[in-house]
């Protein structure tokens, strides 16, 4: 049976030895993180797993005491202090492979969620979440939810029963919001490229950013386009609503979209909580290469940092510095890449530092991690066009590459690639 506690409890919850799991996303229980940060002694021996979405979560729990640890999955500005001062494990494993490592080997002593008030059926909804969270709260000895009225109701959500709970706290916030910035002119030239890249009935993967709602604000001239991908914003929404997001042709879950997490405005939670045809699933599902190889025209369209003219992409380090992670790339690029008629896309701005710096280069820069081998490359897009690369040769790949580089960089780089070993 549930017992109802004040937030301010919960931090003597917490004894050294533990480890905690708390939810991220937009369903991050703000409420209990933040009585757990004012009472930072409380987290002295406490080791939280913390699956951190760039962008939108950036509490850094391990900095809280000097013997606090945490485990994630994106070394990004929000963790610093743990990262600094040696408190952080960061954990390079593929989004699927991390929902083993979460659901299936961890182990947890509290786990700490967000979940709707209960329907009458006493079942309280996750709303806009089911990346991890069934199978990591089926891990913990003790799970701790806030009760917030602001999570919607969404039908495709998964559930929990509230007596089912250890404890819960009563909780009213806004959900962490994310806006879908206006593109630029380059933004705007990217996003037309790729589109030329999807055609009616095509289901497409993107995540959050200037480049996939560039991207997906021009196309509002196609038809019955499906969505299966791990994260959703408000572009979705709007052409769900347009009537150009139906996936009437999906060959899995027709008629649903498909993601793990939703993160934008509370239009879009509105949305989902006045029964927008999306379906909540896990990340062994979402990112399941056994699962996106059965969905006929998959685009699978992610962003990197930087490409070289091998092919090879990086999207975790710039300038040699860890500033991002593993995260899901990699399995969509081979998934969609497996499905009949797939293409994976790799979508990047030609230049950096306002325009002095090219992000098409040589070879990608010793000790730089390489996100993407380029075996596995497919299409390369920037604001200047499209590089098509699978069955491509060496040289074909280069050239290709070259003519999508930002014009000022084209000589240097084709007199860079003439210096390296040749068929290397």
């Amino acid at each position: 049976m549930v017992k109802w506690i004040e937030a301010a409890d919960v931090p003597g919850l917490l004894a050294p030895g533990m480890r905690a799991y708390v939810q991220t996303g937009a369903g991050e229980p703000m409420a209990l993180i933040e009585a757990i940060e004012a009472v930072p002694e409380q987290s002295a021996g406490v080791t939280y797993l913390y699956y951190n979405v760039p962008g939108v979560n950036r509490a850094d729990l391990g900095a809280l005491h000097p013997d606090a640890r945490l485990e994630c999955f994106f070394s990004t500005r929000d963790v610093e202090v743990s990262r600094a001062s040696g408190r952080l494990r960061l954990l390079p494993l593929h989004f699927f492979d991390a929902h083993a490592y979460i659901t299936a080997r961890g182990r947890y002593d509290v786990a700490l969620i967000q979940l709707s008030p209960p329907d009458g059926d006493g079942q309280c909804s996750f709303g806009i979440t089911a990346a991890f969270e069934l199978g990591a709260i089926g891990r913990a000895a003790t799970v701790v939810a806030e009760i917030n009225p602001a999570i919607p109701r969404s039908p495709g959500a998964p559930t929990y029963p509230l007596d089912r709970l250890d404890y819960a706290v009563e909780a009213e916030h806004p959900l962490r919001e994310l806006a879908s910035p206006p593109p630029s002119a380059a933004y705007a030239a990217l996003g037309r490229h790729v589109a030329s890249l999807i055609d009616d009935g095509d289901t497409l993967e993107l995540g959050i950013g200037s480049a996939p709602a560039a991207i997906l604000a021009v196309l509002t001239d196609r038809k019955d386009l499906g969505i299966h991908t791990g994260l959703i914003s408000d572009p979705v929404i709007d052409l769900m609503e347009a009537g150009v997001v139906t996936g009437a042709r999906k060959t899995i879950d027709r008629g649903r979209a498909v993601t793990g997490y939703a993160v934008g405005s509370r239009r879009l939670y509105d949305a989902l909580a006045a029964g927008a045809a999306v379906d909540f699933r896990p990340a062994n599902y979402t990112h399941g290469v056994d699962v996106l190889a059965r969905i006929e025209n998959l685009r699978a369209i992610n962003t990197v940092i930087e490409v070289d003219l091998y092919g090879q992409a990086s999207a975790e380090m710039i300038g040699g510095r860890l500033v991002s992670g593993t995260g899901g790339l990699a399995d969509f690029v081979r998934g969609a890449r497996l499905a009949p008629g797939g293409r994976s896309i790799l979508a990047l701005l030609s230049t950096a530092s306002k325009g002095t710096v090219s992000r098409i280069v040589p070879t990608l820069p010793a000790g730089t991690v390489v996100s993407v081998l380029r075996g596995d490359a497919d299409y390369v897009v920037t604001e200047h066009g499209v590089a098509e690369l699978r069955n491509r040769g060496v040289e074909e790949r280069a050239r290709a590459l070259i003519t999508v580089a930002a014009p000022e960089f084209r000589e240097g780089l084709a007199a860079a690639w003439a210096a390296l070993p040749a068929n290397a």
